[in-house]
Parts: C-alpha cells; sequence; structure tokens
C-alpha cells in the first residue's frame, strides 16, 4: 500500500535543477530480503566471522527496529552493536582484496527501479548523497560492479583503511550508526556549494532514524520517503513521520517516480 500527504508533495516545486537526493543504502537501495553490507563485508574475513556478524544482526536489529525504546537507550544499543562488528572485522582480518572478490560474487540486491533511478540522477544532474551506517568499502564496490557509481554521486559511510598486507584495521573517519547518521559536517567546499545551491531534497529511507539525515532546519524542504517491508506494527509512527510510505510490493523507486515527478 501507499501512503501519502498530498498537501505536503503539491506545496514543493521540484524541479531537476533545484533538488538533490539523499540515500540510505542497505534496504532502502537494496531490497529488504537482500544481503546487507555488514553481512557482506564478513565475508571477506576470516572463517567464523561472518557467523558472529550475523548473530549480532538477530540480537540488535529488533532493538533498532522497536520504536518504544527511549532515544538514548537506542543510541547505546546501536553504538554496541556498530563498535561490536567493527571489532570483529579487525579480529577475523577482513582483507581489501578478499573484499572485492565476495561483493562480485555476494547477493546484493537492488531494490526494484533503484539502479534505474541512479541511473535517472546522472543523466539529469541532480547530486546524491548516499549517507549509510553500512560499510562503505562494500556499497564502493557494489556501485561500481554495477557500473552506476557516478560521479553525481556522494557516498558518506564506514569505510575502512588497511594495513600494508590488505587486512582492515581501522576507519577513514569516525563511527557512522543508526541514530547519528546526518549530512551535516560531511559536505565541505566545491561539493557544500553544489548542495547549498539547491534548496530541496528528497530524503528516502527504511528507518525512522534515517530522517535525521537531513538537518533540522531543512526538514520543510526535505521530501521524506520511508520504505516499510516488514514490521507493519510501525506503519502509524511511519505516517506520522514520513510524507510518503510505501509498504511491501508497493516499496519501489518506480512508484515514488510516478508519486513524485522531477
Amino acid at each position: 500500500m501507499e501512503y501519502i500527504k498530498e498537501e505536503r508533495i503539491k506545496n514543493i516545486d521540484l524541479i531537476k535543477e533545484n533538488v538533490y537526493v539523499l540515500l540510505d543504502f542497505d534496504k532502502t537501495i537494496t531490497s529488504y530480503d537482500s544481503l546487507d553490507s555488514w553481512a557482506v563485508a564478513g565475508m571477506a574475513a576470516d572463517e567464523g566471522c561472518e557467523v558472529e556478524v550475523n548473530k549480532l544482526y538477530e540480537k540488535y536489529r529488533p532493538i533498532e527496529m522497536d520504536y518504544n525504546i527511549s532515544y538514548e537507550e537506542k543510541y547505546k544499543q546501536m553504538e554496541t552493536w556498530y563498535n561490536s562488528c567493527m571489532n570483529l572485522y579487525y579480529k577475523y582480518h577482513l582483507n581489501k582484496d578478499k573484499l572485492k572478490k565476495v561483493v562480485k560474487n555476494s547477493n546484493i540486491v537492488f531494490r526494484k527501479g533503484a539502479k534505474e533511478f541512479l541511473k535517472y540522477t546522472y543523466e539529469n544532474n541532480i547530486p546524491v548523497v548516499i549517507l549509510s551506517a553500512g560499510v562503505g568499502s562494500v556499497i564502493k564496490e557494489f556501485l561500481k560492479e554495477k557500473k552506476c557509481f557516478f560521479d553525481n554521486i556522494f557516498l558518506i559511510s564506514n569505510t575502512f583503511i588497511y594495513n600494508e598486507n590488505g587486512n582492515a584495521y581501522g576507519l577513514e573517519n569516525s563511527l557512522i550508526h543508526t541514530m547519528n547518521k546526518t549530512v551535516e559536517g560531511h559536505l565541505k567546499g566545491k561539493r557544500k556549494e553544489e548542495f547549498d545551491k539547491r534548496p530541496y531534497r528528497l530524503l528516502f529511507g527504511d528507518t525512522i532514524e534515517d530522517i535525521n539525515m537531513t538537518p533540522k532546519k531543512d526538514i520543510e524542504k526535505t521530501i521524506k520517503i520511508g520504505f516499510l517491508d516488514q514490521e507493519l506494527e510501525n506503519l502509524q509512527v511511519y505516517k506520522e513521520k514520513f510524507d510518503i510510505v510505501l509498504t511491501k510490493e508497493n516499496a519501489t523507486f518506480d512508484n515514488v517516480r510516478k508519486i513524485i515527478k522531477i
């Protein structure tokens, strides 16, 4: 099903020249049942890592999707989850060359219409920020492999740095997790000027916290699209927070483009 705040959409006059796009990656650009970037990264480490990463997912994903938990408690739990995953990658020697091979053969699947949407933004000079609390090293390799890591895309995510043996030992920047995702502070110089020229934005996410990708001061100039494939018990809060909510079979980029024409 689809839920649309019609007046919100009508009151924002979007054209190709005045908008940019903010995108989450895991379960937003990719389908709900796709492998996520954390699981794929675990496959690029020594035996045992993937199993432990999946155990952490089973423990913490329900917490991530529970909107009855306080902000403070969820923040603490998400920080613990993400740091635990990173420590596993370092412990099990996640390797740069192995990562490339794993991504090439992995079962990461685009959400319907996502690849075409990225191509459309490129062809129409619409800037895109992919802001992900996933593994940027996986995301970049995946987009390159699919030939859609276009020049208009700016990736902000957890990207590894490697030692002389090609093993991950840290991140290029501070850890990004579900609760601290924001575009503020990441766009600088000419890149920031490019985005600042565009007053409106389309924001796509699969969790309520994805809304925080855009600063609060810009929220009225942002059309927020939420994909809710499962956990339909959260539908009411999604309808309150997002301007467009698409569920199950309707949760595609094709349907977004039918609703919002730019």
